[in-house]
């Protein structure tokens, strides 16, 4: 009689790309734990890593590395007969578990059970079980939702990486393979590189979606895959031995949504409404509260289980952060924009981030602001998607009331240009001469003289100004518009009238105004003091930094340290302007903010020159410093 084989490892037909990392942590993993879960979404290459590590350690068991596909296995009390079969064991007893626990007491092998999820429940079961008899047997499981058994190791199975400096990242690397598939002489080139790349960011580094993409190769070049990503034709496979739930990749998507219960499916539609990821607390903000008025941690928990969504790993980050890989978001919002929820949830989405804007009145200029710009930049793509969805609708106000909001953002984040395109489209869509166009008025002026839109801002400015005896212009437009005339002087180069202006802002009704639109025309009238050379600059730089401590705030203390620093310098104090200027430095630490370093490090420049010529190579190199001029 032929010795039954030890081992039934299938023969890859195409090769292992990538991964080296993976499969050496997995291995090491495996050497401890009794059972290893490779989890990930649909498409993300678990089989075959697991395949991959499974032949790997053929040696380390000598009665055979097993595996079983469970995809097709729909009865679940099937799986202990179908465990028999794999291992030619009779199952014909009442205790088929007992017969398999006695054949395998004594063997040393590895069992890889590929799909189970939809089984999750049965195998946690007898993989439970037949850990427990059987000491010396080792599984390896890859699924999209973890097993939840005693002693379980989970290795999440991230997408392939997109770049590699000075080489191919192994998502280039597949799709340069699988394209020389059905192209033998293709090859990734400086010609056709960003196309692939696009591809490959597109399809966020799944492997199926990238094979699937680069069968395409025979028919169009990398630019027009690029292209027709959104076509579905364009991500099926024509390989008929490939599984049919892998034949296209709606197909594997789908598989993942027939996982998940009723509530957790709704959940991840309304979570496909978040650009650039979300949090928990958030997602409870936005998506639509159960029937009983439950929120929806529990299915957030379901979700990350079954790998329908992941977690994304920021050291700044205080609360745990999550998102929908792009084509499993697509696949959602499909779902979602055909459903009845759609516009409630969006609304309470754009809400949800009009609310975030609107906290800058109180934290930007606070001990608060480092943490409300780290949120801000952090939703930047969500504020994005609320504000496309507000002018859509023909919410203006409500985008309007954003941007004006956002001010600091724009203007601190060199996103100016941004804002005022924002601001440009609300203008549009609110045509009536009420005080919501005044108010969009008035900050599209702040934010075209900010960006040196001149022009356009002049034309805001003057609107406004005739619109302003029609209605009820509240103090905060009153002060916007004084402010923004001030910066139009100053882009006139009249820095007396700048200075004028910035101080009838502020001798008006400014106590009624948001501390940071006021810290920022003391700046204004700091600032152009000094260059109209007013007798009284120290009082007005002073009382700026002042107002800035007087606050407890970070960003705007390190602003106003830039006008005194150069008051001081001016004055021949340069100690004193050098520690200013370090001081500075320090507090934009918290924040992105290369500019106004660069900013300091020159005026700092400016305190060597004289003092110190080694130390003003060092700041400045052989040149003048090229930012002197547009300073002082």
């Amino acid at each position: 009689m032929t010795a039954r084989p030890s081992g039934n490892l299938p023969v890859e037909l195409t090769s292992f790309v990538g991964r080296r990392d993976d499969l050496t942590r997995a291995r090491t993993l495996l050497g401890t734990a009794r059972l290893l879960t490779l989890t990930g979404v649909g498409g993300v290459g678990k089989t075959r890593l697991a395949l991959a590590v499974a032949a790997s350690m053929r040696r380390e068991f000598p009665d055979g590395v097993w595996t079983v596909e469970l995809a097709d296995l729909r009865q679940t009390g099937l799986l202990t007969q179908t465990l028999c079969g794999l291992f030619g064991v009779t199952s014909e007893s009442s205790d088929a578990f007992g017969t398999l626990a006695e054949h395998l007491r004594t063997k040393k092998l590895l069992l890889v059970l590929d799909n189970c999820e939809h089984l999750i429940d049965a195998c946690a079961e007898v993989v439970g079980r037949l850990l427990s008899v059987a000491p010396a047997v080792k599984i390896l499981a890859p699924s999209r939702q973890v097993l939840g058994v005693e002693g379980e190791q989970l290795f999440p199975v991230s997408p392939l990486t997109l770049g590699s400096p000075g080489g191919l990242g192994e998502a280039m690397q597949l799709f340069e393979e699988r394209a020389s598939a059905a192209q033998p002489d293709f090859r990734v080139t400086e010609d056709n590189r960003a196309a692939v790349e696009e591809i490959c960011r597109r399809l966020e580094g799944l492997p199926l979606a990238i094979e699937l993409a680069a069968a395409n190769i025979r028919v169009f070049g990398p630019a027009e895959i690029a292209a027709r990503l959104g076509d579905s034709a364009m991500m099926m496979s024509s390989e008929r031995n490939r599984s049919a739930r892998h034949r296209t990749l709606e197909s594997v998507v789908d598989w993942s949504y027939q996982l998940c219960s009723p509530r957790e499916r709704q959940v991840w539609e309304q979570l496909s409404v978040f650009a650039g990821g979300f949090t928990a607390e958030t997602a409870d903000g936005v998506c639509l509260p159960s029937e009983t008025g439950a929120g929806v941690l529990r299915e957030l928990i379901g979700l990350l289980d079954k790998s329908m969504i992941v977690r994304v790993d920021e050291d700044h980050e205080l609360q745990g952060r999550y998102r929908l890989l792009e084509p499993m978001r697509q696949y959602a919002l499909a779902k979602l924009e055909s459903s009845s929820d759609a516009t409630a949830v969006r609304m309470r989405h754009r809400d949800h981030f009009l609310r975030l804007a609107q906290t800058s009145d109180t934290d930007y200029c606070s001990p608060d602001d480092v943490e409300w710009f780290r949120r801000a930049r952090t939703e930047h793509a969500n504020i994005r998607e609320a504000l496309a969805f507000s002018l859509e609708t023909g919410a203006g106000a409500a985008a309007a009331e954003m941007v004006r909001t956002l001010r600091p953002y724009w203007s601190q984040s060199g996103t100016l240009r941004e804002g005022f395109e924002w601001a440009n489209r609300a203008v549009d869509l609110l045509a009536e001469p009420t005080v919501d166009r005044a108010n969009a008025l008035v900050i599209g002026s702040v934010l075209g003289y900010l960006v040196a839109e001149v022009d356009r801002a002049h034309t805001y400015l003057a609107e406004y100004t005739e619109l302003a005896g029609r209605v009820a212009a509240t103090d905060e437009l009153v002060f916007g518009a004084r402010f923004a005339a001030g910066l139009e002087a100053s882009l006139r180069h009249d820095a007396r009238r700048a200075f004028e202006l910035a101080e009838e802002a502020i001798a008006g009704r400014s106590d009624r105004v948001n501390v940071g639109f006021v810290a920022d025309c003391l700046a204004l009238s700091a600032l152009y003091a000094f260059i109209a050379e007013d007798e009284n600059a120290d009082r007005y730089t002073t009382r700026y930094l002042d107002y800035a401590d007087q606050h407890g705030t970070h960003l705007v203390k390190a602003i106003a340290l830039g006008p005194m620093g150069i008051l001081r310098w001016h004055q021949g104090d340069i100690a004193a302007a050098e520690a200013l200027m370090s001081e500075a430095i320090e507090l934009y630490r918290a924040f992105d903010y290369p500019g106004m370093v660069a900013v300091c490090i020159e005026v700092s420049g400016w305190c060597a020159a004289g003092t110190d010529p080694d130390r003003r190579r060092h700041c400045w190199g052989p040149r003048r410093p090229c930012g002197t001029n547009t300073v002082t």
